[in-house]
């Protein structure tokens, strides 16, 4: 034999050996999973046949309703393999003699229904099987020592919430009760058979959505809604909760738009990007060489200037000294996607021909059309004197820009009840502080309205909450944005609203004798104005195809008034 030949022997029985192993593995597993079935199957029988052997009045779980002495939850270990079996007893009611509220004698506790499961894991998956019984009385249906707690369960639009679990808790009985159930497509669950007594627990939870429940009287909560409930023999406690799909709340806080400028004093050449035949010196910018020797002519240009979250341009401003027999002409340059180039005429009258004097107005430059400016000097002289730049500045407005580490305080409009003064106690509130991209996220929020504020506000002024109420619908995400600016002891931000939507773009005036100030609301409908008095403002705003409005505020630390108008 050769080489070869050994080499694709050993490759054939090796291939054949591995086949018959995978064979012989699977069917051990195969004999594992039949043989655990068939144990998971003898004890649903067993028990199921223990439940039928009681009698009808014993036949009940470890605090559940009915009670009775059957665990809800026990584990056997069988043959190397544990199992869990779930025991489920409640009463049923029949529809012969009518169902809930329409049934003929009252009693809606005219069966009982046994559900066992079995369960347990093969190789890291879970296996279950069940089966379920029922079991009617010998005589007429009664609610002896008992009654009926009726549980609904609903959505943000009233809508029937199915298969919802029920969880029902009252400790204080002899038998403590712990049962759960899950509602039906009507979003009901009944408990027929309820123990009479008081205390009873409720608890409401659904994956994916909010929860509910009842509260007990606490210190902190001396008068809670809903409060623990109480069960009336021969009598039906009815109580609804609603819940919808838990949605999310987004939350980005800014610095307020302000002022900002680049300028340059030229006390050295860090701030140019670019010269010729020109020098720093002394704290100006000149034509190199020295006096009857200088250029005769010479530029530089200033390093780009460039504002992140850039609103608008406001003005170029330059100083100089320029002799008899020299000129300095200043200009501004602008980035077109591939190179610095002149602003045109059009957009900046008098800049072809350079300016001799500040400052030069820039508001009407488009912050869109113009992100990034560059200012360039023009210099010339005969040779005996030079020009000299004394200083050049570039202001503008940028902003609202992105602040992080601010602290923020959602509080939503549901209660859970009230303290010893009346005060209401919030079923939601959460503070927390912006990341280092000013943003935060609150997941798994329950729908409502919520109230934003400043953790500290002593910190900042809030200048903008767009939206002013922060709504969460059932599944969905709001963002938030608030805009701050530096505290000011005294401080009003109006919000104009129609119809319950912010107004854009309406006239503000604010007056309280010689003080006054003037805004427009911004597309939130809102404008701010800070460093006021403690006093009386009298308040106007005006929008076309809205009636004027005219009222006061009272202005006390950092005020806010709503401003309702009425459309024309």
């Amino acid at each position: 034999m050769t080489l070869i030949d050994v080499v694709v022997g050993v490759a054939v029985i090796t291939t054949v050996f591995f086949a018959l192993f995978g064979a012989f593995k699977l069917s051990v597993e195969l004999v594992h999973s039949a043989k655990a079935k068939t144990s998971a199957t003898a004890l649903m029988a067993e028990r199921l046949e223990y439940i039928r052997s009681l009698p009808y009045t014993s036949v009940g779980t470890l605090g559940g309703i009915p009670a009775g002495a059957i665990p809800q939850l026990e584990q056997t270990t069988l043959n190397g393999t544990l199992f869990t079996t779930r025991t489920l007893i409640l009463y049923q009611d029949a529809p012969e003699d009518g169902v809930d509220q329409n049934d003929e004698n009252g009693i809606t506790a005219d069966y009982k229904i046994a559900k066992v499961e079995v369960s347990w894991m093969i190789k890291g998956s879970s296996r279950t099987t069940s089966a379920v019984t029922y079991l009617t009385p010998s005589g007429l249906e009664t609610l002896d020592g008992g009654g009926t707690l009726r549980v609904s369960v609903f959505n943000a639009l009233a809508s029937p919430v199915p298969q919802a679990t029920v969880r029902v808790i009252n400790s204080g009985l002899a038998s403590a009760i712990d049962v759960s159930t899950q509602t039906n497509d009507s979003g009901v669950a009944s408990f027929p058979g309820a123990p009479e007594a008081s205390g009873y627990e409720i608890y409401i939870l659904k994956n994916g959505y909010s929860s509910a429940q009842t509260y007990g009287v606490t210190e902190e909560n001396p008068n809670p809604s809903p409060g623990r409930v109480s069960v009336v023999e021969h009598d039906t406690t009815s109580m609804s909760f609603a819940v919808d799909l838990v949605g999310a709340l987004s939350f980005s806080t800014f610095q307020a738009a302000g002022e900002e400028s680049f300028s340059d004093l030229f006390d050295d050449a860090s701030k140019l990007g670019a010269t010729s035949s020109t020098a720093v010196s002394g704290g100006s910018l000149r034509l190199a060489g020295a006096s009857g020797e200088y250029s005769l002519g010479g530029s530089a240009f200033s390093v780009p200037v460039s504002p992140s979250y850039l609103a608008s341009w406001k003005a170029l401003s330059f100083s100089s000294f320029v002799p008899a027999g020299t000129s300095l002409l200043v200009r501004l340059y602008y980035f077109d996607g591939a190179q610095y180039t002149l602003i045109p005429d059009t957009d900046l009258p008098g800049n072809g021909a350079g300016f001799t004097v500040g400052p030069v107005d820039l508001s009407s430059l488009s912050a869109e059309s113009y992100l990034s400016l560059e200012i360039g000097a023009t210099l010339a002289s005969d040779g005996a004197e030079t020009p000299e730049l004394l200083e050049w500045s570039v202001s503008y407005i940028a902003g609202p820009s992105p602040l992080p580490g601010v602290g923020v305080t959602a509080l939503g409009s549901k209660t859970i009840g009230t303290t010893a003064g009346g005060n209401p106690i919030y079923k939601f509130s959460d503070s927390f502080t912006t990341n280092q991209l000013g943003t935060w996220l609150l997941e798994d929020v329950e729908w409502d309205a919520y109230t934003i504020s400043l953790t500290n506000p002593s910190s900042y002024n809030v200048t903008e909450l767009c939206p002013n109420s922060a709504v969460v619908l059932p599944g969905a995400q709001t963002d938030s944005a608030i805009t701050v600016t530096d505290n000011s002891q005294h401080s009003l931000r109006l919000v104009v609203e129609g119809g319950g939507a912010p107004v854009a773009g309406a006239s503000v005036h604010i007056g309280a004798g010689v003080l006054s100030g003037d805004g427009n609301t911004s597309a939130c409908g809102q404008t701010y104005f800070g460093s006021l008095s403690q006093t009386t403002f009298n308040v106007t705003v005006t929008k076309s195809g809205y009636q004027a409005y005219s009222g006061s505020a009272s202005v006390d630390g950092e005020t806010m008034l709503l401003v309702p108008l009425v459309s024309l």
